[in-house]
């Protein structure tokens, strides 16, 4: 079954904790955000494990040089999943990689902005995951993660994100995805668990 991850991209630590725990019953993994670790460093990751040890907990570190050391970082904080550009140097991914594994911390690969003549290469690698990632900006241009997840013919475990909501979740579990990438849609309503509760079920219908 498809795990919901919650993707909390926020500045504020203190303000991140508050809607994960009101969503937490109902999300799988949890996400300390790329802007999350820049504001609060990986303290962040740390203090996630430590309300949430049941949970998967995810350090979006989105690494574009030295894998293996920012992949170890990740490990030192608590991390169970880290994540490394698919638009890094192939040496970077690997070194990412090979670090998680010797750390026992999986490593997902974010492929926003990485062609598709790129995917299989990354795939080759042996990544634990592979995520489709459709920006904010890119959203505003109406880029759809779906379509291109539909596209995304790997080995690898499959995560997809990008302005993903209660509507569109069933159909990224029916694309594939083994992980489904949720922010705003719970961090930004007004009720955070009853929306992570709607999109957990909606998945759960497929």
């Amino acid at each position: 079954m498809a795990k919901l991850q919650l993707a909390l991209d926020f500045a504020d630590l203190k303000e991140a904790l508050a809607v994960a725990e009101k969503a937490a019953p109902y999300c799988d993994w949890i996400e300390a955000g790329t802007p999350l670790i820049k504001s609060e460093g990986l303290r962040s990751v740390s203090e996630l494990k430590k309300r949430f040890p049941g949970k998967v907990v995810v350090a979006d570190m989105k690494t574009m040089d030295t894998g293996a050391f920012e992949a170890g970082l990740a490990a030192n904080a608590g991390a169970d999943v880290t994540t490394v550009c698919g638009a890094a140097d192939m040496e970077t991914i690997k070194g990412a990689i090979e670090e998680g594994r010797k750390r026992g911390v999986a490593v997902a690969v974010d492929l926003i902005n990485v062609a598709p003549s790129k995917w299989k290469g990354i795939d080759a690698l042996g990544p634990d995951y592979i995520c489709i990632h459709v920006g904010i900006d890119q959203q505003a241009r109406g880029m759809d993660p779906l379509m291109l997840l539909k596209k995304l013919k790997v080995k690898s475990k499959k995560i997809v994100a990008g302005g993903i909501n209660a509507q569109s979740a069933p159909g990224a579990v029916k694309a594939g995805a083994d992980v489904v990438i949720v922010g705003g849609a719970i961090t930004k309503a007004k009720n955070p668990a009853q929306a992570a509760k709607e999109i957990k079920e909606a998945m759960e219908k497929v």
